[in-house]
């Protein structure tokens, strides 16, 4: 599995195999999840912002 993390116009971007599977707004802290299969408990990797 391959992760990307991008940052664009305070908005956090992750990425699993090219595909979106999470967005997060930094200014408010809402997010959301696009694909729940691979953001669930057994997730290897975890996803938090950016440093």
């Amino acid at each position: 599995m391959a992760f990307k993390k991008e940052t664009k116009n305070n908005e956090l971007y992750v990425y699993m195999n090219g595909k979106l599977i999470y967005k997060k707004w930094l200014d408010t802290g809402a997010f959301k999840v696009f694909d729940l299969q691979a953001y669930d408990k057994f997730t290897l990797k975890s996803i938090k912002d950016s440093e």
